[in-house]
């Protein structure tokens, strides 16, 4: 049961706007936008030296703490979990597939700030494509 990577996620209203100037002003990149059929970006990753950065292009929702949030991809999400109940002095969700690939669960801390815990890769939404 080994953790095996951690993936900040950030929610930018404008994640094109955010991107750009992450690009330039840290230097951080390359950077992978998928828009939807439409051509609206809706999720990015931007590299920041060897770690993955996830964005969303949407500002936080009133359940989405402080706007991050954080995925910790794990090699046993079933372990996993079963050990977050045991320790954990608050709730934590039921394992989900998601629609984009892996299984899931999630748990929000003390501190208002929402771990997801995940085993599996990442798929595209039908119809987006890379930008």
């Amino acid at each position: 049961m080994s953790i095996t990577g951690l993936t900040p996620y950030l929610y930018y209203a404008d994640a094109d706007a955010a991107l750009d100037w992450l690009e330039k002003v840290f230097g951080f990149g390359p950077s992978t936008r998928w828009l939807d059929p439409d051509g609206v970006l809706q999720e990015a990753d931007i590299m920041v030296g060897g770690t993955k950065v996830s964005m969303t292009a949407r500002a936080p929702g009133p359940s989405d703490g402080p706007g991050a949030l954080l995925i910790v991809t794990v090699d046993d999400l079933d372990a996993r979990r079963e050990r977050t109940v045991a320790n954990a002095d608050v709730a934590v969700s039921d394992i989900e597939q998601q629609p984009y690939g892996p299984r899931s669960f999630d748990v929000t801390d003390p501190w208002g700030y929402k771990w997801y815990f995940w085993q599996g890769d990442v798929t595209p939404a039908p119809g987006w494509t890379k930008a």
